[in-house]
């Protein structure tokens, strides 16, 4: 609980209170010569003192907006459908959805 203590005061300083989670989580290719395409994820929230279990990163110190929670405190079917991860993926899917080929379709 220390870490999460010092990172939650470190947090507090950078961001006064204020954040987002963001991650360039996905990436992909069309093809070879295909520019790449990245994918981010982002979840507005704010940083709060450390609640819940210490049992991921800085979960217990972000709680995102429109919640009473932070993440670390969610079920984690309701983190894992708000998550910036989730957000980077679900634009993958839809990337891949939208360009996919007849022949990716039917190998998939």
């Amino acid at each position: 609980m220390v870490c999460v203590q010092a990172h939650d005061q470190a947090l507090r300083a950078l961001f006064e209170q204020c954040a987002y989670a963001a991650t360039p989580s996905v990436g992909c290719r069309a093809g070879p010569d295909d520019e790449p395409h990245l994918f981010v994820g982002r979840t507005e929230g704010r940083i709060v003192p450390a609640r819940g279990p210490p049992n991921f990163g800085w979960d217990p110190i972000f709680e995102p907006d429109g919640f009473d929670q932070t993440f670390a405190e969610m079920d984690k079917d309701v983190k894992n459908t708000i998550s910036h991860r989730f957000r980077a993926l679900n634009k993958l899917r839809s990337y891949l959805l939208g360009h996919a080929t007849g022949e990716w379709k039917e190998w998939h």
